[in-house]
């Protein structure tokens, strides 16, 4: 189990079993955990021991034996979400933080997710918590609950699963097990199918954030929001991200760009005698 301190206020030096990136010349992401003293962790076919990881400090520039060059740093929370290992598609940061300002969620309240996949969401709404938030993540993997039990503990430090409650079980059928909420995320393919369970879930003026990938999805969600008395203020966006090039003299959008990734639809809810 890695120290508590992990993505932030922790020591100049790196300790077995916290996370460091490694940047080379090209602006290409490694992200590792520091091994244990004796073991190593290969990085471009190149062992890098323990302790010579452990050694280094934030913003060092690392000259391994094989002469590649990396800086390192302690990752952010959109280098963990794009560069940690995983089977399942992420959303995106460009989309999590946009779910985190229109479901306008704020330290101390209290969260159900929906649908956790490996874990990006559910990072980033305990970091947006709080020590006095609460979360509980449903899904109906239990893979997936493990994983993000694991990245929680290896990224953010085992010390958030105080907050964290993962539960087994399909609220479109189940429904919430008598939880009540601030703000609603979810993240599955057909989230009209709990509008119901979610109604009585989500407490008046309450924000159900869903993040849906195609626009027949967002359609379906719309429509049952549109029809619901329990919701109101139905609206659907998606972001776009374009980087640009600049090494003056030279200034042009970059030819990849970031573009959909997915829909956001949002409603609020409306008070029982609405």
């Amino acid at each position: 189990m890695p120290p508590e301190a992990s993505l932030s206020q922790s020591p100049a030096q790196f300790a077995p079993g916290q996370p460091l990136i490694l940047v080379d010349g090209r602006d290409r992401c490694f992200l590792v955990i520091v091994p244990e003293p004796g073991d190593a962790v290969r990085v471009k076919g190149e062992a890098l021991s323990s302790e010579m990881l452990g050694a280094l400090r934030e913003g060092q520039l690392l000259i391994t034996p094989q002469h590649y060059r990396y800086l390192v740093f302690r990752p952010t929370l959109e280098q963990v979400v794009m560069n940690m290992p995983r089977q399942a598609q992420v959303i995106f940061p460009k989309d999590l933080a946009l779910l985190l300002h229109y479901a306008d969620v704020a330290p101390g309240m209290s969260v159900i997710e929906v649908g956790t996949g490996h874990g990006a969401l559910t990072m980033t709404l305990l970091r947006a918590l709080g020590n006095s938030g609460r979360l509980v993540s449903f899904d109906i993997r239990q893979d997936h609950l493990n994983r993000t039990k694991k990245n929680v503990a290896q990224y953010l430090g085992p010390q958030m699963l105080e907050r964290w409650e993962a539960v087994l079980a399909d609220p479109a059928a189940e429904g919430f097990g008598g939880r009540t909420c601030d703000r609603l995320l979810t993240d599955v393919p057909e989230p009209w199918q709990m509008a119901g369970p979610a109604a009585a879930a989500l407490a008046p003026g309450g924000v159900w954030a869903a993040f849906l990938p195609t626009a027949l999805q967002m359609m379906s969600q719309m429509e049952m929001l549109m029809a619901e008395r329990a919701f109101a203020l139905p609206q659907a966006f998606e972001a776009l991200q374009r980087y640009w090039h600049v090494k003056p003299p030279s200034l042009r959008p970059r030819h990849d760009m970031r573009g959909h990734t997915g829909f956001i639809v949002l409603a609020r809810r409306r008070g029982q005698e609405g």
